[in-house]
């Protein structure tokens, strides 16, 4: 069970808010991921009804980079964006088969 997040850091305006942006994110697939993502995501003060792709293995929260350094503060595990990312999210696919 591990929270990551990783390096994407995009300049972006997503609605109101304008920020550097990364993805924070569970390896576990289904609803034992979800628990897991929105209970770390809560700790940081992040709204669980933020997750986005909710219920697939593209599941995340879109943190700004404030919130990225406080989620490595509190033990989430710095991944890059792309490869890295994209094996958990393969890696999820197969458990959920």
């Amino acid at each position: 069970m591990t929270i990551y997040v990783d390096d994407m850091q995009l300049a972006a305006r997503v609605g109101p808010v304008e920020g550097v942006w990364s993805h924070l994110l569970s390896d576990l697939p289904g609803e034992e991921g979800q628990r897991e993502l929105i209970a770390f995501a809560e700790r940081l003060g992040i709204d669980p009804r933020w997750i986005q792709n909710e219920g697939t293995t593209t599941e995340h929260f879109d943190v700004r980079e404030p919130m990225r350094q406080r989620a490595l503060a509190l033990g989430a595990v710095p991944i890059s964006y792309g490869r890295e990312v994209a094996r958990i999210t393969l890696a999820k696919r197969g458990r959920d088969a």
